[in-house]
């Protein structure tokens, strides 16, 4: 297979992985311990996939320490990583590129223990090259430090590089970074409409059709 990119980068939790389950979960839990806020419903908890710790949490339990409020999600964290499954034709995307000798690496703002026990569980982790995850030092997305870094780290260019991402920090992530980036809207969310990626997928398995050359 001829390929526009030598580099192939994929967002986490939304892009490849469904923790929707395992986030809401973790949202009942502590709403065991602190008050959320009085309007929420089952769907604000999937707030927690994709905006940082720090934004999630003053908005789903508000007038609680941050630190605290961290800290317990994060004692919860480790249990959720069963209820995460991978999309149907994530797997195989990933051992396509692969087999087809373009590079993988991992970029997000979950943690790397957890990330570890997701790619680990699901028999996926030896395929990326490097994985940039959210306590490894760099700026957030959706800043592009961490992307700028795995193309430093794996000597691949911009032009050569390919983002997935599932919503518009990912976007922005990818623009900050100066790659081409591949929009999944498979949850059907609230998107920023001001924020535009240079592709929309509606599946991460059409990934595959955008790394394909056309020559």
């Amino acid at each position: 297979m001829k390929s526009k990119y030598d580099l192939v980068v994929l967002d986490l939790d939304g892009t490849i992985a469904d923790s929707d389950l395992g986030l809401v979960k973790i949202g009942i839990k502590m709403s065991e311990t602190y008050l959320p806020r009085k309007d929420i419903n089952m769907d604000d908890y999937l707030f927690l996939n994709g905006p940082t710790l720090d934004e999630t949490m003053p908005y789903l339990f508000p007038g609680y320490p941050l630190e605290e409020l961290i800290a317990k999600y994060n004692e919860y964290l480790p249990d959720s990583v069963k209820d995460i499954t991978l999309f149907k034709g994530a797997k195989e995307l990933i051992k396509t590129l692969k087999n087809n000798n373009i590079e993988l690496a991992l970029l997000t703002n979950r943690a790397r223990a957890s990330t570890e026990q997701i790619l680990k569980r699901h028999g996926v982790h030896s395929y990326f090259k490097t994985l940039v995850c959210v306590d490894d030092g760099f700026k957030k997305k959706p800043s592009g430090e961490g992307l700028v870094h795995i193309m430093k780290t794996l000597k691949s260019a911009p032009d050569k590089t390919l983002f997935v991402g599932d919503n518009w920090r990912d976007i922005l992530a990818g623009q900050d970074a100066g790659v081409d980036v591949a929009f999944i809207h498979q949850h059907r969310r609230p998107h920023r409409l001001d924020v535009s990626a240079t592709y929309v997928l509606d599946d991460i398995s059409d990934v595959l059709g955008v790394v394909q050359s056309d020559e």
